[in-house]
């Protein structure tokens, strides 16, 4: 996941993670687990943040991504949820994958 992430995350039309990025500006943005959203403008716990990216100009900026150490693929709000743009990027990196 990390991987495919880092190579992808920038070119993913997530409308969500694009608003966040243009509102934003710049700095570093968290990529937010959907299982237990945060109010908008909050930064969500530690274990719901899945990674982080470097905005500048409002732009998600190429193979900024950095995964968070203190995420959890399940907690007492449940398993982890992707926004589907992110999702299908990943399950399209899965299905390429096994196809070698």
């Amino acid at each position: 996941m990390t991987r495919v992430l880092k190579e992808n995350v920038h070119k993913v039309n997530d409308t969500n993670l694009k608003s966040l990025a243009e509102w934003q500006k710049e700095g570093w943005l968290h990529i937010a687990d959907e299982r237990n959203p945060p109010p908008w403008g909050r930064i969500p716990f530690p274990e719901d943040i899945i990674g982080s990216v470097l905005v500048r100009e409002g732009v998600i900026q190429p193979n900024s991504y950095e995964p968070m150490p203190a995420h959890r693929l399940a907690t007492s709000n449940g398993i982890f949820q992707l926004s589907d743009p992110l999702t299908q990027c990943l399950v399209q990196e899965a299905k390429r994958v096994a196809k070698e």
